[in-house]
């Protein structure tokens, strides 16, 4: 199964779920937005990465 990530910069996709997350992570940080992992098969939200105020800070 693959996954894609949808930020500002394009679409990315991954085979793998746990590099998926991390780089919606790292996107989420970096820009302080939500950042959606969608099943690339279904199209369906994944899950939903966001900062925290704290990373934020």
């Amino acid at each position: 199964m693959s996954y894609n990530v949808v930020t500002a910069e394009g679409v990315r996709t991954f085979e793998n779920i746990d590099d998926a997350g991390d780089y919606a992570q790292a996107m989420s940080l970096r820009t302080g937005e939500p950042v959606k992992v969608f099943n690339a098969e279904t199209g369906l939200v994944a899950f939903t990465v966001r900062p925290t105020t704290k990373d934020t800070k």
